[in-house]
């Protein structure tokens, strides 16, 4: 369930491929809004709505996903650690060529002081970092996946894609120098700290705390 909502893979394309996304990411879907929606719909309600964070190296942290639904036109997903709203996904199902298909357009906003916290110290720390622009693209083989399992009649889910596949899906759509510029960004950012110093020694005085 994170991984849908905050990303399914850390692809390090930063702020140089920024350049070529925009602050969503849409996906026709050739089916009308009403199938789609339900889809979409149903595919949430089959994800754990409720339990702990599992990343390497960190502390586990409660999380819950809440859902809110306007029939056949928006479900605005909201995912939150201890509590606080770590972030938003804001599904709009639009009519496309007469009501025959649909455009989803899903746009994630985070909070990142939330994130750093709940993250601090794991295998994902990185993503405490990321701007709202990188985890809608995270989005963009998720919604590809979703539309060919809808259009193709069988039960959508957000857990048959790996993150390799993911991540694969989406590097081929890409052109010879959107590719450059994303190794150019991996190479920078496998150089930047993956750990908040903040947050991560909060969680250390909070750890003594509970030890006394």
């Amino acid at each position: 369930m994170i991984k849908f909502l905050i990303g399914p893979v850390l692809m390090g394309a930063g702020y140089l491929a920024g350049s070529y996304y925009g602050s969503d990411v849409e996906q026709v879907v050739h089916k009308s809004p009403s199938v789609t929606y339900s889809a979409v719909e149903t595919a949430l309600g089959n994800v754990r709505q409720s339990g702990t964070t599992s990343f390497d190296g960190g502390a586990p942290v409660p999380y819950e996903m809440k859902v809110d639904h306007t029939l056949d036109e928006r479900l605005v997903v909201t995912l939150l650690f201890n509590g606080q709203q770590g972030a938003v996904a804001d599904i709009a199902f639009t009519p496309r060529n007469d009501g025959k298909d649909t455009l989803i357009v899903t746009k994630i906003h985070a909070d990142r002081s939330v994130l750093r916290t709940a993250l601090a110290g794991t295998d994902k720390a990185r993503l405490a970092y990321a701007p709202d622009w990188m985890l809608n693209l995270t989005m963009k083989p998720v919604l590809k996946q979703l539309a060919d399992q809808i259009e193709q009649g069988e039960a959508a889910t957000f857990q048959g894609m790996t993150d390799g596949e993911a991540e694969a899906q989406w590097e081929n759509n890409l052109s010879d120098s959107q590719r450059q510029d994303v190794a150019d960004w991996r190479q920078y950012d496998a150089t930047r700290p993956a750990v908040d110093p903040d947050a991560a020694a909060q969680q250390h005085m909070n750890g003594n705390d509970a030890a006394q």
